[in-house]
């Protein structure tokens, strides 16, 4: 994703999350998990969450919500590492319905968290 258009996601992400009342973290990882923009919700942690989001969902192709459920019977592997957006700043349901907002009303496929 070029420069420009993840600018663009990273606004309209924002967007949806303040209609909410979310003051979220957003960031934008391409395909292959590199940072493209980040831009800093209230948190001090939440570059770190949503990176780390963003970085596990390009490294293997699924939402964070599909990743969690598919490790649930092995909690420990996911904490074992280190989103193609990500997103933090709420729960992790509400961070995730954002996401899929933004990417659905943005015309991307299916490709985040």
């Amino acid at each position: 994703m070029d420069p420009e258009r993840a600018l663009e996601l990273l606004c309209h992400t924002r967007q949806i999350a303040a209609d909410r009342d979310v003051n979220a973290t957003v960031a934008i990882h391409d395909a292959y998990g590199h940072p493209v923009a980040l831009l800093r919700g209230k948190r001090w942690h939440g570059p770190y969450m949503a990176m780390g989001k963003a970085r596990l969902s390009a490294a293997f192709a699924k939402s964070t919500a599909d990743l969690i459920e598919q490790w649930r019977d092995r909690p420990m592997f996911p904490n074992s590492l280190n989103e193609i957006i990500g997103v933090g700043g709420s729960s992790p349901d509400v961070d995730h319905e954002i996401a899929t907002e933004a990417v659905a009303s943005f015309g991307l496929a299916k490709e985040s968290d």
